[in-house]
């Protein structure tokens, strides 16, 4: 339901979702890139895993390929603009209809993202600029066309037994041992001898002379390849050294150092895994001893060396990790670098501005504008605070991922973007990263939602996570599609249904303006979303319309309610109908809409307060500013707003306390709407008391003078089963058709009109719905619930109202719900929507802003086309 009529341009951004998977070889996956064959469902870690002891994490190769900053000038990476592409406003293309695979690995970088499947083949999302995706298409630096929100197949692979994903590059390892890059190779990063500013290659091209890779990993212009023997050979840029074969261009980046092909890392006969990010590379060794080289500006290969003003530490050959002889997973982050040891504890080392080394120090928010260069660093590792059971180790951009022995992940450092997964993040209404002291955290976090995961991977701004189903989420910036959740481009609004968290035994929902409630079977109650007027009942709330703290986007437990039998939820506040056969309600009581004898702006509640007078209640119904209630016999009594007539009981008057509509004693259900109210009697018949302006009371009438303090029988229905109203009303009707009359500016009526002209007193029938088994509407949208299961929704159709993954045009008619086929129940807020499903798991779709959606703004979202 809501309060007030809502406009179009009210409202921008959306976001996509779907459900999951990939597919590849058995194997687990690595923090940042490379996985070869593992049996599935391994808990991998964050390199290549070789072994097959799904335990036995010391025995792990692996090409961790972390996060590494794209830039429109591929020589200066760092100068790219960071911030997420202006929205897309545009109506969504049509869902994939590919059959549901499962991914076996998974890699993220810069801008995009690639998972390894079951079958041997690869699928990629995110940036296409340089042809990365592997699906032969891309554009250039001004261009995004080629970019893709949902996965797409690489071209021509079939037997991929790793992946690693580089800037603006990805490679595979080969059943035969041999490797394929595809995308930028400006500097020679796909190995395939050539180079240049039209060398790239948006299908995949083989890395020249290897023959027996194991496991590969990319940086951000370079790559590099773990062999049977154990020994290293890179390709690519070698500005910082790199490559590791002793040579290196330094600031000129003369072609000299540059290699078109692979060569050897100097002095590494032992590695076990890899790992590369930005333009550096670690290895791990035979014993748990770690070699990184390359460049060391903010002591990222933890020699006990870094980069001042006027001396230079890099290094074109391997060096020595200090006082690590016990590791069992490596990642390389753009600026730092982690290991797990066999303990399960965590160290890293180099840059720490935002926390992304976990031992509880950052660079100061205020001080930002410094460089990240020279901002705190440990150039020797650091222990990761908390963290004893890790089995997984992934580095980004700015932060750091451990996988858990549980299944669960902890991520610390940089959140501007939501890549922590706690929740939390940083954006202002067109989705762009703020400063806040509250988005980034040198403590791990958990992120919420997950524990079933067996590999992680970082981007530079985003993070994702492979589930033992072989299903794929991701979270954190979705600027270029790297979420591969759909074709939007922000987590502001969904267009389609996203999990609310945590709930799997919902047995009843209601949504107000911007929140909602679940009922859980044992008789307590969720809420999510605006708490400005502690509508949320947790005994929180907000006094001012600026500060959204008290707001959750996860769904909080009503405090002391164990026993109710059904819920109603108001514009801002909510209601309860308990075991006892009374009521409590609970957020602003402005008007007495809590019904506990109080009202004014200080009578508000954050926790549950009882209506008086009322302990024979069988049903409760709330409006915009007012409630009623069913009582045994079929009578009704209502409190709280009256301005409109809408208590029914023949006067104007507000009542903060219940009083009895007038005429009614065979009433079977009620319906309250923003300033009106209907009754559902024995013999199918409707009246309706209230506001008529827009003839909502269905009487024929309509007008400023037309409304009606008491009640009014609605014309030509005898046959109604159930009804909804909001600012108009609905009816659903024996023969599973439904009937609606009131305001269609939106298409509300469902009738194939549009407009304020197209306004009726009189009952219109829905077009096309002859099987629905409940009915719901708002002030904006309205729902059908079908009998087998699927939910169709018309009206308007700003921020993915109506769930049909499009976005800005109104519709007049139903249009199916993607995604949903077992809904047992549907309720449509002011500008979102939820339905319950079989199982008890609720989904919400449609506007986000202050959290209704209850899946956590930043939560993780399912990689669409992937699953087990």
């Amino acid at each position: 339901m809501s309060t007030e009529r809502l406009f179009p341009s009210d409202f921008l951004a959306f976001c996509l979702l779907s459900l999951a998977a990939l597919l590849a070889a058995s194997c687990s996956s690595s923090s940042d890139s490379a996985a070869t064959s593992t049996p599935q469902n391994q808990p991998a870690a964050s390199d290549t895993t070789l072994s097959s002891d799904s335990t036995n994490t010391e025995n792990t190769a692996s090409a961790s390929i972390s996060a590494t900053p794209q830039s429109s000038q591929p020589e200066t990476p760092e100068n790219r603009n960071s911030e997420a592409r202006n929205a897309d406003i545009s109506p969504s293309s049509p869902r994939s209809t590919a059959p549901t695979n499962i991914a076996t690995a998974i890699s993220a970088s810069y801008d995009h993202s690639c998972a390894l499947r079951e079958d041997g083949k690869i699928s990629c999302w995110g940036d296409n600029r340089n042809g990365q995706l592997g699906n032969g298409q891309s554009g250039d630096d001004a261009d995004s066309s080629a970019d893709s929100s949902e996965p797409v197949e690489v071209e021509g692979i079939t037997d991929a037994t790793a992946i690693t994903t580089g800037g603006e590059h990805s490679c595979a390892v080969h059943e035969g041992g041999t490797i394929s890059c595809w995308g930028n190779n400006r500097y020679g990063q796909l190995g395939n001898g050539q180079s240049g500013e039209n060398a790239e290659s948006s299908v995949p091209v083989g890395v020249a002379g290897i023959t027996d890779a194991i496991a590969v990993t990319a940086g951000w212009d370079y790559s590099c390849a773990l062999h049977q023997d154990a020994t290293i050979s890179c390709w690519g840029d070698n500005e910082f050294g790199q490559l590791g074969n002793g040579q290196r261009t330094g600031d000129s980046r003369n072609n000299n150092a540059y290699s078109l092909v692979p060569a050897k890392v100097l002095g590494i006969a032992n590695a076990k895994a890899i790992a590369s990010n930005l333009r550096h590379s670690c290895a791990l060794r035979e014993g748990g001893t770690i070699s990184c080289w390359g460049n060391n500006g903010s002591g990222q290969l933890g020699n006990r060396q870094s980069k001042d003003d006027g001396a230079d530490f890099h290094s074109s050959v391997p060096v020595e990790v200090a006082g690590i002889t016990d590791a069992t997973a490596i990642a390389a982050g753009q600026d730092h670098s982690c290991a797990v040891h066999r303990s399960g504890t965590v160290s890293c080392w180099g840059n720490n501005h935002d926390g992304q080394l976990g031992n509880g120090q950052s660079q100061d928010y205020e001080n930002r504008s410094v460089s990240y260069r020279y901002g705190p660093f440990s150039w020797m590792p650091t222990g990761v605070a908390g963290i004893t059971d890790a089995t997984a180790i992934a580095a980004g951009g700015e932060h750091s991922c451990a996988l858990r022995e549980d299944g669960t992940i902890s991520c610390w450092g940089d959140n501007w973007h939501g890549q922590l997964g706690n929740g939390q993040g940083g954006t202002d209404e067109a989705g762009f990263a703020e400063i806040e002291n509250d988005f980034y955290s040198p403590l791990p976090v958990g992120v919420v939602g997950i524990t079933d995961a067996t590999a992680i991977t970082t981007g530079r701004l985003h993070t994702c996570a492979l589930h033992r189903t072989g299903a794929v989420s991701c979270w954190g910036d979705t600027g270029q599609g790297q979420l591969g959740n759909g074709p939007s481009r922000y987590i502001y609004a969904s267009p389609v249904p996203l999990a609310v968290v945590g709930i799997e035994d919902g047995i009843d929902i209601a949504t107000g303006e911007n929140h909602s409630c679940a009922l859980h079977q044992d008789g307590t109650i969720s809420c999510w979303g605006n708490n400005r007027y502690g509508q949320l009942g947790n005994r929180q709330s907000t006094d001012d319309s600026t500060n959204n703290s008290a707001n959750s986007s996860v769904p909080v437990e009503v405090e002391g309610i164990t026993d109710a039998t059904a819920i109603a939820t108001g514009a801002e506040y909510s209601c309860a109908l308990r075991e006892g056969s009374t009521i409590s309600c609970w957020g602003n009581n402005r008007y007495g809409q809590l019904g506990n004898g109080r009202n004014g702006e200080d009578a508000t509640s954050s926790a549950p307060v009882e209506v008086e007078g009322i302990a024979d209640a069988t049903a409760i119904a709330t409006g915009g500013d007012h409630s009623c209630a069913l009582r045994e016999g079929g009578t009704i009594s209502c409190w709280g707003n009256n301005w409109h007539g809408q208590l029914g009981n023949g006067t104007e008057n507000n009542s903060s306390l219940p009083v009895g509509v007038e005429g009614i004693t065979d009433a079977t259900a009620i319906a309250t709407g923003e300033n009106h109210s209907c009754a559902l009697h024995q013999n199918g018949t409707i009246s309706c008391w209230g506001n008529n302006r827009y003839g909502q009371l269905g009487n024929g009438q309509s007008g400023e003078n037309a409304n009606s303090s008491v009640p009014v029988r609605v014309a030509g229905i005898t046959d109604a089963t159930a009804i909804s109203a909001s600012s108009g009303s609905c009816a659903l009707r024996e023969d599973g058709t439904i009937s609606c009359w009131s305001a269609n500016e939106f298409g509300a009526q469902g009738d194939e009109q549009i407009g304020k002209d197209a306004d009726s007193s009189e009952i219109v029938q829905v077009t096309g719905i002859t099987d629905a088994t409940a009915v719901t509407t708002s002030n904006s949208h309205s729902c059908a619930l079908h009998r087998d299961g699927r939910i169709f929704c018309w009206g308007i159709s700003q921020s993915g109202l109506l769930g049909n993954g499009k976005s800005g045009f109104n519709v007049s008619g139903p249009v199916e719900v993607i995604g949903i086929t077992d809904a047992t129940a549907v309720e449509a807020g002011a500008l979102h929507t939820c339905a319950l499903h079989r199982t008890g798991a609720i989904s919400c779709w449609g506007r986000n802003n202050d959290g209704q959606l209850g899946n956590g703004v930043w939560r993780p979202h399912p990689v669409a086309g992937f699953g087990g």
